[in-house]
């Protein structure tokens, strides 16, 4: 038996287990084991689409074309198959099919989706195709661009021929046969060419804009090549759940997921001649090019809002911070207020400022992030994202970037967002502004400075010579990743003046983070400190997980959690050394963010020490690093009282030898 046939037969296998799910829909397990052989049989004997011909004779492009029409006998017998796969899938919107009456064949009409399963083009088609007249007058003008690699396997090529597709290579199959690239770019002018002669005869072309399958159900970002085939054209939007959880990634076995698929309504994206839009339908709305600015990236991104809007909002993905989170069920997007009631202004781009920005762009409020980094705030305005922290987010349109700093004065509120070791490149710029405009500003990054006081409201107040009664400090146990990501989260509030802390609890709670006053509300000390000293503390804790994994391999979680006790009270005895109220210790900046920062997933600092322990240095810098730098400014160090610190600051600061240290460290620790 050669090893094709031993595949097949593996892949004939596994596909008759599926037996049991066309029973469970009602058929008989001679008819369930009929229309599987069915499949088997038309698969093998249906052909590759002479389009693929091209790439072994790439002279032949302009014989054979890039267009493969539909063929009735797979697309019946798929209707056949899908139909109890899907039994349990709705469609919504079909009333906005009705707005195309007249539409289709005298204006462009392209329809788009999010992409979740090789099955999205065949299930979009049998959905509408079931839904009634309007939807199957719109299935069976469906045309969808389809990458060369999607006809490849016998498996997933029946589905394409239910439909009309046209032939396109992506960048990435460009990159990786360069020999090909020259046929590949003919052939998708050639695409392009053609799907415009069949929107004029009334076909409507399909697309994905994500450009390949979200992996995770979340929308990805569109690609820019989808562009030409939506701009100054009637888009139709639809949205999938469910068709990834139908077949997995992996394997040839279905299941009849629960799943729904909605139309939205057609929208008119750019502009049409001027003698269309005299007979143009009044019904259909406009989205228009803007005046200034990247117009492609604005019709990109405003055509992942038509689809996003119809999605669960833990599927928008790239685009999920562009929506109102304090909003619970509806899709309500973010705006540009007429009248904010607040400027609030962020100093500094960090990872932290921006999920910050994004918290309270929820609110009625105007959000400026500086940054004295000219071609950072230019390309981040373009491009509505911080290119440098989170370029894989959309940012709401309440949120620009200014490198300018006059822009401070007319702040309502400040936000210090600055890392830091990058204290003296930004506030060198801005001190007489934020001497001149007396509005409160709140530190909301953890971490030691490299002054003599060692804590970043210590340096406003004393270096900037910021009113105490103007200070706040904002901390809990957050990943600002996970900010973006809306994974709910907490912070606690102190303040030198009490009258501060509603104001900010107000703007930073939503339907995805909760604020409270902290336990000590005055306690500006402990709250920053407790956020300082965990990054110190989640460093060491990596250098011990390192060490004990290299050294007995596996799971090391009894060892961390008998230490982590031992890590807690020498942090907390070197935060009231240093002035902090011990009670405080115990709040969401303290214990809990603690916690987090020694065992969460995503902590970079501990991944710091971890890898450190494995003998590389990363070359980045995290706030546990430069604390620990820092720290013998504030304190000296005592091996007898502080033995954790004391260690990780010879293995990290003054490169000793961690094995050494680990075991003396034990010894130690063994005996408190």
């Amino acid at each position: 038996m050669t090893e094709k046939e031993a595949t097949l037969g593996r892949w004939h296998k596994e596909f008759f287990e599926n037996i049991h799910l066309f029973v469970k829909s009602g058929l008989t397990e001679s008819e369930a084991k009929s229309i599987l052989e069915e499949f088997l049989v038309l698969s093998q004997s249906t052909p590759k689409p002479k389009v693929m011909d091209i790439f072994q004779e790439p002279d032949r492009l302009e014989e054979i074309g890039v267009y493969t029409d539909i063929r009735p006998e797979p697309r019946d017998f798929m209707l056949k198959f899908l139909d109890p796969i899907m039994k349990k899938f709705k469609v919504e919107g079909t009333e906005n099919l009705k707005l195309l009456d007249g539409v289709i064949g005298k204006y462009p009409v392209t329809l788009i989706s999010n992409h979740l399963s090789h099955l999205d083009a065949p299930a979009i088609f049998t959905l509408l195709y079931n839904s009634g007249p309007e939807g199957r007058k719109i299935a069976e003008s469906l045309v969808f661009i389809a990458g060369r690699l999607a006809f490849e396997p016998d498996f997933t090529r029946l589905g394409l021929y239910m439909f009309g597709t046209l032939l396109v290579c992506s960048k990435k199959d460009m990159a990786d046969n360069p020999s090909l690239s020259d046929v590949m770019t003919k052939i998708n002018m050639r695409a392009f060419r053609n799907s415009q002669k069949l929107q004029s005869d009334g076909k409507v072309i399909s697309i994905f804009p994500e450009g390949t399958r979200s992996r995770d159900g979340r929308l990805m970002p569109f690609v820019d090549t989808v562009y030409h085939y939506v701009a100054n054209k009637v888009i139709l939007p639809i949205s999938l759940e469910g068709t990834e959880k139908i077949l997995p990634i992996e394997g040839l076995l279905f299941n009849q997921a629960v799943g729904k698929l909605v139309i939205g309504k057609p929208v008119l994206v750019g502009e049409l001649t001027k003698k269309e839009m005299e007979s143009f339908p009044s019904h259909i709305e406009q989205i228009s090019f803007p005046g200034t600015g990247d117009k492609k990236q604005f019709i990109i991104d405003n055509l992942a809002l038509l689809v996003g809007s119809n999605l669960n909002k833990h599927k928008h993905g790239t685009y999920r911070n562009l929506y109102k989170g304090d909003v619970r069920e509806t899709n309500q997007l973010i705006s540009i207020p007429k009248k904010p009631d607040e400027h609030v202004v962020i100093i500094g781009s960090s990872n932290m400022s921006v999920a910050f920005a994004c918290v309270m762009a929820n609110k009625n409020v105007k959000v400026t992030i500086y940054s004295p980094d000219s071609e950072m705030v230019k390309q981040s305005n373009e491009e509505k994202r911080d290119v440098v922290h989170y370029p894989i987010y959309k940012l709401p349109p309440n949120i620009e970037f200014s490198d300018k700093p006059e822009i401070l004065g007319s702040a309502t509120l400040f936000i210090q967002g600055t890392n830091p070791w990058e204290f003296d490149g930004i506030y060198s710029k801005i001190r007489t502004h934020l001497q001149k405009n007396k509005s409160p500003m709140v530190n909301v990054i953890k971490g030691f400075t490299g002054s003599k006081k060692g804590l970043i409201l210590e340096d406003l107040h004393e270096l900037l010579l910021i009113e105490r009664d103007r200070l706040a400090v904002v901390s809990g146990a957050c990943y600002p990743d996970q900010i973006m990501e809306r994974k709910i989260s907490g912070f606690e509030i102190s303040a030198f003046e009490d009258s501060l802390i509603p104001k900010l609890k107000e703007l930073l709670t939503n339907n995805y983070v909760f604020t409270r006053t902290a336990i000590n509300s005055r306690d500006t000390k402990g709250v920053q400190l407790g956020g300082a000293l965990k990054t110190v503390y989640a460093l060491a804790m990596g250098l011990v997980e390192g060490y004990f994994k290299r050294e007995l391999g596996g799971n090391v979680d009894n060892t961390l959690f008998h230490l982590s006790n031992r890590f807690f009270n020498e942090m907390v005895s070197i935060g009231v050394l240093l002035g902090g109220d011990p009670t405080t210790f115990n709040g969401l900046s303290g214990m809990t963010d603690f916690m987090l920062a020694c065992f969460g997933s995503d902590t970079r600092d501990r991944k710091y020490g971890y890898d450190l322990a494995y003998g590389t240095r990363p070359e980045k810098i995290t706030n546990g690093f430069y604390g620990l730098k820092v720290l013998p400014n504030l304190i000296q160090l005592d091996e007898k009282r502080h033995p954790i610190v004391t260690a990780a600051y010879r293995t990290v600061i003054q490169n000793e030898d961690f094995d050494l240290i680990a075991e003396k460290l034990q010894m130690q620790l063994a005996r408190i």
